[in-house]
């Protein structure tokens, strides 16, 4: 069954990483073999936008789907980072990323070594 997190302006996921923030940032601007994602990495000041672009190494494309883009926010707990998303639907046009949250969950996983964190 595909896990929901919530519907378009609502779609909110939360991740703890074991990398300080500085890490975090630096880590995000560099692609490496094992990124889940194609992605556009874009900061806007105090937050940042990720527009995942396509699969990689997967027989899964997003050719022919819009490309989800999330805001993130990192928040600065030492020698840990909290990472808040928020899945943006501009113009609301699409209320969902056609992307399990499964994915995006090991998207930040791999990437940063960040768990999800269950919110209330």
């Amino acid at each position: 069954m595909l896990e929901i997190a919530g519907k378009g302006e609502d779609m909110e996921l939360y991740y703890l990483s074991k990398y300080p923030i500085r890490l975090c940032r630096e880590y995000m601007t560099h692609f490496n073999v094992y990124d889940r994602f194609e992605y556009i990495w874009e900061e806007r000041g105090d937050y940042y936008l990720i527009t995942f672009k396509e699969f990689r190494n997967s027989i899964r494309s997003l050719s022919n789907a819009r490309k989800p883009i999330f805001k993130v926010v990192f928040e600065d707990f030492g020698e840990q980072t909290g990472i808040r998303t928020r899945f943006m639907n501009p113009g609301l046009i699409i209320e969902l990323p056609e992307i399990p949250i499964k994915d995006i969950d090991c998207f930040w996983e791999t990437k940063l070594d960040a768990k999800r964190i269950k919110q209330r």
